[in-house]
């Protein structure tokens, strides 16, 4: 009941947040689950539209694939998105993620990972990702968290406002908290929360927190509602610090 209170509380308070600018992405899936050896993924679509006094179309497709072999797991994670409002683009961004975990044990793992995104109405051209970290993780039979802590090397190419497009390198920490709680057997909650200040400059941070309910249709078949939740204190020129974004979609594990 407490975790139920937790992800209502926190569902009210992002919906009361502006939105402009999402700079962070969550690449946690602790819904997907494989046990031993092999693949395992999802895959996930949403589409939306009007027509007539309000012409709109939105459209995102995602997918998540992991390969456990052994004390190995490689994670690849890609998304995009796209949208136009009377035959002009409003939504056009897009990531792909990819990751290395060797588990220690069942509580301690570490993480090797790579990244690139564009966003172009928060004027990102492209940003790339590469670091690694240490992962600690606890289960229970309805209860998982899992703590990391570590760094990354970022390289930034925005989209020129006028004249010349900035560039920036720079070396950010990244530590994030994870939890899933199991409901019962058709509905789970998670939520993802990431904090990458910049070494250099500890007031120049992102901060991310994601929440998802998924709901099972069938064996394979989720229905699932996000609410994401973004903040970057330099983000910019014309981009506001936080973004809010919520969508609703149908996932397919196979």
């Amino acid at each position: 009941m407490q975790m139920m209170l937790y992800f209502l509380f926190l569902i009210v308070t992002i919906q009361l947040l502006p939105s402009q600018a999402l700079a962070i992405i969550n690449a946690e899936d602790l819904d997907l689950v494989i046990d031993g050896d092999g693949v395992a993924g999802k895959a996930g679509f949403s589409l939306s539209g009007s027509s007539g006094n309000s012409d709109k179309v939105r459209g995102e497709a995602n997918g998540h694939v992991i390969w456990q072999h052994g004390q190995h797991r490689e994670m690849l994670v890609g998304s995009i998105s796209y949208g136009n409002s009377r035959g002009v683009r409003d939504t056009n961004k897009s990531f792909v993620h990819l990751r290395h975990r060797y588990d220690w044990n069942e509580t301690w793992a570490l993480e090797a990972f790579a990244q690139a995104q564009q966003d172009e109405f928060a004027r990102l051209k492209l940003r790339t990702l590469l670091g690694g970290g240490l992962r600690w993780s606890f289960k229970s039979q309805q209860l998982e968290w899992h703590v990391g802590l570590g760094s990354f090397f970022e390289h930034e190419a925005l989209r020129a406002a006028a004249g010349i497009a900035p560039v920036s390198q720079l070396w950010r920490g990244n530590s994030y908290l994870s939890v899933r709680y199991v409901i019962n057997e058709r509905i789970r909650l998670q939520n993802t929360v990431y904090y990458q200040p910049a070494w250099r400059a500890l007031s120049d941070y992102r901060l991310l927190d994601d929440a998802a309910l998924h709901v099972a249709l069938s064996d394979r078949l989720d229905l699932k509602i996000v609410i994401e939740m973004a903040q970057d204190s330099r983000p910019p020129a014309g981009v506001k610090h936080i973004d809010t974004s919520y969508k609703t979609g149908l996932s397919f594990r196979f």
